[in-house]
């Protein structure tokens, strides 16, 4: 075993869908993250010991929790795992007590009951510790569910849309609260999400799955800023993706054509004069540049302006260029502040280092 804590790699196999995971995690906050129907809420249940894999491994601090060469197969309360599905799963006509209680009965009765009321304590959950349910907020649900899930002290913790069911406006305590339990259990979590925003605030770790493979595996910022692929690149967020041809490839600055335009990409790495690149461009790492501004980024467009969609706090903004649309994020002081509007011609500019080489296709 590496020094990571959890392992797996299996394959699961359905009539329209295939599903074969791998990676590695230590005791960290992890997030599983990709569109709908990419297989992440299947991959959670394999690993929980409720779908079985057809072939392949999963080993949890050393041991093996499944192995098909070695016909082996844990069944789900013998893996040390804790699992939280999407809606909880909470036992409805039981307290909230009893929910945590639930699988702690080889424990004996003043144990459980020690048990019960320091994950009472510790989820501020002992003012309803009688009520069911029915009579809880979201986030008491969750709070209660994840108690149970920790309950039995488990040496791996999966989380599946964890949020999805609470309020707007307790998302950020639960998220901080759930950041705070595993740095306190020191344990790996794996927490399932497909939302872009929510996996930034909480992964230390981003594992990215499609089309039920994992493609990408990497800490927060390296696979939001350096995605591998096209396809990771959108996920990220990275929706500005250009071909462009090399036409001096000597690092640090690498000279390249788009269409009738130069752009300066900064790399640490060389490429042939002649071959063809894909990269990629964070939307708010376009700056739109102030009339009586200087203008000083070695990368200098004039776009036009074509489509402005508000959305709160910032802009989402479409700009016409080469034939093509490049997407730029602005904040709403900004975008009042810039004075635009619909067929301006503006002056873009993008630093080298914030353009990115996708080094794999698709």
């Amino acid at each position: 075993m590496t020094a990571a804590e959890f392992r797996a790699s299996f394959s699961l196999h359905f009539p329209d869908f295939d599903l074969a995971p791998k990676f590695e995690l230590g005791p960290e906050m992890a997030v599983l993250f990709g569109a709908s129907g990419a297989g992440k809420s299947l991959t959670l249940r394999a690993l929980a010991g409720l779908e079985k894999p057809d072939r392949g491994t999963i080993h949890l601090n050393g041991h093996a929790l499944f192995d098909s060469e070695e016909e082996i197969d844990l069944p789900p309360q013998d893996r040390r795992i804790g699992y939280v599905p999407q809606h909880y799963a909470l036992f409805p006509h039981q307290s909230v007590a009893k929910n945590i209680a639930f699988g702690l009965h080889d424990l004996p009765r003043a144990s459980r009951a020690a048990r019960v009321s320091e994950l009472l304590t510790r989820m501020r959950l002992e003012p309803f510790a009688d009520r069911r349910p029915g009579e809880l907020s979201g986030g008491q649900q969750q709070r209660t569910a994840l108690a149970r899930a920790l309950a039995r002290r488990p040496d791996l913790l999966l989380m599946d849309e964890p949020f999805a069911a609470v309020e707007e406006d307790l998302r950020a305590h639960l998220r901080e609260e759930l950041l705070r339990i595993q740095k306190e259990f020191a344990i790996p979590v794996l927490l399932v999400t497909h939302s872009r925003a929510e996996a930034y605030a909480m992964a230390e770790r981003l594992v990215v799955i499609r089309e039920g493979q994992v493609v990408q595996t990497g800490s927060r910022d390296d696979v939001f800023r350096r995605p591998r692929t096209p396809g990771v690149a959108r996920l990220m967020g990275m929706t500005n993706i250009l071909q462009v041809t090399v036409a001096d490839g000597s690092a640090p600055e690498v000279l390249t054509d788009w269409g009738n335009l130069k752009l300066t990409i900064g790399t640490p790495d060389s490429y042939a004069t002649g071959s063809s690149l894909a990269v990629g461009i964070r939307p708010e790492e376009i700056r739109i540049a102030a009339a009586e501004s200087q203008i000083q980024p070695a990368n200098q467009l004039t776009a036009r302006l074509v489509k402005d969609e508000p959305q709160g706090a910032d802009h989402r903004l479409q700009f016409e260029i080469n034939n093509q649309l490049l997407e730029v994020r602005v904040s709403h002081p900004e975008f009042m502040s810039l004075n635009l509007a619909g067929g301006q011609e503006r002056t873009l500019t993008v630093q080298p280092s914030a353009i990115h080489v996708i080094p794999d296709p698709d």
